[in-house]
């Protein structure tokens, strides 16, 4: 008998199963436009237009796909003004500013740990968008510019194999 019939794969832990509560919470930390989103709506509501401007190199069918995710999620809620020209502005639930509470814990693990600079080599994009940025500021309460957001990055295979 080879070998490799006879070894049994190690079992996947729970965080990288993105059917578990675990597993969805992980990829939603680690997808950077969703928390790129949050972000921006935890100082108020905001229009499409103003998510797409203040997030910079996202597109607008990689915006569309994350609101609709997080309007899915219960995080975002959508109104629907009827005015001409029509108007929607998307705010933060109370389950989207529980989220926000996540980001804040991450942001002061950040300050505490993290605030020695790494050199530019090894941080690429996310070193450009967070550098012009005052140090003293928090991310949370200044709009931010989002590095490039992939359209099919791990976090939205993920949800597609979910849905499945």
């Amino acid at each position: 008998m080879k070998r490799a019939e006879r070894e049994q794969p190690a079992a996947r832990p729970e965080a990288c199963n993105a059917t578990t509560p675990m597993g969805r919470a992980i990829r939603l930390v680690g997808d950077v436009c969703i928390l790129l989103i949050v972000i921006n709506l935890l100082s108020g509501p905001r229009r499409f237009s103003e998510l797409l401007e203040q997030l910079g190199h996202i597109s607008s069918r990689t915006l569309t796909q994350r609101l609709r995710l997080l309007e899915e999620l219960g995080f975002v809620e959508r109104r629907a003004f009827l005015e001409i020209p029509p108007r929607v502005e998307y705010h933060l639930t109370p389950t989207g500013q529980e989220f926000g509470q996540v980001i804040a814990a991450i942001e002061e693990f950040a300050r505490k740990n993290l605030a020695d600079p790494l050199p530019a080599s090894s941080c690429g994009t996310l070193c450009s968008a967070s550098s012009s940025a005052s140090s003293d500021q928090s991310p949370i309460s200044r709009s931010v510019t989002a590095p490039p957001c992939g359209e099919n990055d791990a976090f939205a295979g993920a949800s597609e194999e979910a849905e499945n």
